[in-house]
Formats: C-alpha cells, structure tokens, sequence
C-alpha cells in the first residue's frame, strides 16, 4: 500500500466494480477488454495502481468507502461493513470513522 493516498475522479463504487473485475479477470483477453472499457471511466493510472496491486479503492477513497460501509451496516451487512473499515484502515491507520467504527 502506497502511504499517500491517490483519489481518483471516479466514485468509490464505481473502483470496488472494477477491481473486482480485475480480480476475476482469468484471460489476457478479459484484462484488455476491462482495459479499453473501464480505464477511461476510472482513469488509467487508478486502473494500474489496482492492476498492479498497489491501490485499492478504499486506499483511493476512504471517505467514500466508508460511507459505503456504513450503509451496508444499517442494511444488516456488518461483516462486508468491517471489511471495509479493515481495509480503509490498512491503507489509512488513522482514519478517524474506520478507527471507531472497526470491529
């Protein structure tokens, strides 16, 4: 994890959908096709520090992926909300919302 944090144009939502794309991504095919429809709606650099593993997007955008968090706790979703926090936390130790809210 990059120590600064890099935010993106694009929403925290739209980065979770696209590194998860990554991640199920099993063919060269698949990367180049996420790579022509994706990487001009997140930007390219975003695209290649979550390609390369060295961003995600609660790194990119820890406010926002906490807000996300939160609604998914008050939907009844606490283990995907601590999950968030724990990784908005791995990137930003400090984050105040992640810090009190993290199980």
């Amino acid at each position: 994890m990059a120590s600064k944090s890099y935010s993106p144009v694009a929403s925290y939502a739209e980065l979770k959908r696209v590194a998860e794309a990554l991640d199920a991504a099993q063919t060269v095919a698949e990367l180049r096709r996420l790579v022509n429809s994706d990487g001009p709606k997140v930007g390219y650099k975003a695209f290649c520090y979550m390609l390369g593993g060295k961003m995600t997007p609660e790194a990119m955008k820890p406010d926002e992926a906490c807000a996300a968090a939160a609604a998914l706790a008050q939907a009844g979703d606490a283990h995907a909300a601590q999950a968030i926090y724990r990784a908005v936390l791995a990137a930003h130790p400090d984050h105040p919302v992640a810090k009190e809210l993290a199980g």
